[in-house]
């Protein structure tokens, strides 16, 4: 029976000027058939930039794994059985270009593909304590890799463990270099990126103040039509009892003329 632990989501990397995405898939599985526990993970580099950047120039992703002394001894702390061996390999699925451009509909293209191959590579650890090292692998457009590293228990009942992996392995990927941001060294990039920060702010203050203007602006024609229509209705009123006045005169005259 198979039981698979779920602990990563899936992480894309958007790159908005080159549209290039790298996707990266992981879990944690555990085997009971077997009493091993695998840390699993997928990669795949998607480029979808206009001039199919990534067929030509890969991305440069580094795994780093770390594991423990070997054997480990899980009595000790209180378990039972132990991790006898580990096993980390990396298989790549990659893709031979050649030099045809073809362009997709709308504004992206790629290189023709001549060829596929599969490259893999594996570590073995059973003995004494190995330092952390990496495994460097280059992914170009349309490549995939998958990565596991396996550790074997002896006794079933410790596969579970506080979830603790006693051979793991963590990933590093490069940030993408937009077309033509090699002419500018990072300390002109951070002034540049300031710089537009700041005429940002800038014109997002000039634009309050015209807003805040508009509203006073409003406020004012508002309240001067408030204004205005209270003093009609006070001349509405003025006129009609300056009508009745003058009826009231106009009749008090004719009386005394009778």
């Amino acid at each position: 029976m198979r039981k698979q632990l779920l602990f990563l989501l899936c992480t894309i990397f958007l790159i908005g000027i080159i549209h290039a995405e790298v996707t990266l898939w992981g879990n944690v599985i555990v085997n009971e058939d077997t009493n091993i526990v695998k840390q699993h993970a997928y990669y795949k580099f998607d480029d979808t930039s206009s001039k199919g950047i990534g067929s030509q120039k890969p991305v440069v992703v580094t795994l780093t794994y770390n594991v423990q002394t070997l054997p480990f001894n899980l009595s000790t702390y209180g378990y039972w059985g132990e991790v006898d061996w580990c096993n980390f390999t990396v298989t790549q699925f990659a893709n031979i270009y050649g030099t045809q451009f073809i362009p997709f509909e709308g504004f992206s293209g790629t290189y023709n593909i001549i060829n596929t191959t599969v490259y893999s590579q594996s570590i073995y650890f059973n003995g004494s304590y190995v330092p952390p090292s990496n495994i460097v692998v280059d992914l170009r457009s349309k490549d995939s890799m998958i990565a596991d590293m396996s550790c074997h228990y002896t006794d079933s009942r410790s596969l579970y463990v506080e979830n603790l992996l006693f051979g793991s392995f963590t990933t590093y990927m490069p940030s993408f270099e937009c077309e033509g941001c090699t002419q500018y060294s990072l300390e002109e990039q951070s002034q540049l990126t300031e710089k537009n920060q700041a005429i940002t702010s800038n014109e997002l203050s000039i634009y309050e103040g015209i807003q805040t203007i508009v509203n006073w602006n409003y406020q004012m024609w508002l309240i001067a039509s408030w204004v205005a229509k209270i003093g009609l209705v006070f001349v509405a009123v003025a006129f009609i009892f300056a009508i009745g006045y003058y009826f009231y005169m106009f009749l008090t005259k004719l009386g005394r003329d009778m």
